[in-house]
């Protein structure tokens, strides 16, 4: 199979279409090339560091969360003009889903992270209106200690996550979008006493305070790591159309260590 058809079959299962993003987003294939794919990969950022592994590694399709064209200063051209430079010259087709990968209800991150959790079995809803449409998750009908979820959350992402106890020390409503969520206007009008995210910027800390929320942060790259993981997870020995897709196609699955 081609790198073009394989980001088709991935626009498909994504729904990319029925999604509006960020300017930066560019969702769907960013880099190009003729070869057939033998090997699928998988990383939270098009950086440099993460194309060196896949060429290293023989990746020729790789799939991320953020892609190639986020920012537009001068800097931001020459970074991203040496990431694709080395991509093309590593044989390496870059495939990018932002918003429609944090929304998917079985495939994103968010979901991933619910699930990571342990709250797979719990009542949940929709949450986390980002461009139009819902990218989280809302549970409740739950009772959970502030505690027991911070270290769920530590161990799901390997990371220690960050406590601002702002609200009850038993969780009843809480909110999950992975990355960096902050719309606490949202967070009030579900009636979350919890909200689980990446990152938040400072402000909002300050309002979480008054408005008697806790903010429990694991990380914007550690909690992304779920959609990425289960989209190339897929493609091993997976139909598309009536015939197999490239016959020993391995999905390959690595991650950089999110500091560079």
């Amino acid at each position: 199979m081609k790198a073009k058809e394989l980001a088709k079959e991935c626009d498909r299962i994504l729904e990319t279409k029925k999604f509006r993003d960020y300017p930066g987003a560019r969702n769907g294939f960013q880099v190009s090339h003729n070869k057939p794919v033998k090997k699928v990969g998988w990383a939270v950022d098009a950086d440099l560091e993460s194309i060196r592994k896949a060429g290293k590694e023989r990746v020729d399709f790789l799939i991320v969360h953020h892609g190639l064209f986020w920012g537009s200063s001068v800097l931001d051209r020459k970074i991203r003009a040496k990431r694709i430079r080395e991509a093309k010259r590593l044989g390496v087709a870059i495939y990018s889903s932002h918003l429609p990968l944090d929304a998917h209800p079985e495939l994103g991150n968010s979901i991933g992270l619910l699930r990571a959790l342990g709250l797979g079995d719990s009542k949940r809803k929709p949450f986390g209106v980002a461009m139009g449409r819902a990218i989280g998750w809302k549970v409740e009908g739950v009772r959970w200690k502030v505690r027991d979820l911070v270290n769920r959350l530590g161990r799901a992402t390997g990371r220690k996550a960050v406590v601002l106890g702002f609200g009850p020390k038993v969780c009843r409503k809480i909110g999950i979008v992975t990355g960096g969520f902050g719309d606490l206007d949202q967070a009030v009008k579900a009636g979350l006493d919890t909200l689980i995210t990446g990152e938040a910027d400072y402000p909002t800390e300050v309002k979480a305070k008054e408005l008697g929320i806790n903010l429990i942060l694991g990380g914007h790259w550690e909690t992304e790591v779920f959609g990425a993981m289960e989209i190339a997870r897929i493609f091993r020995g997976k139909k598309v159309g009536n015939r197999k897709e490239a016959e020993g196609l391995a999905a390959d699955y690595f991650v950089t260590d999110g500091s560079g």
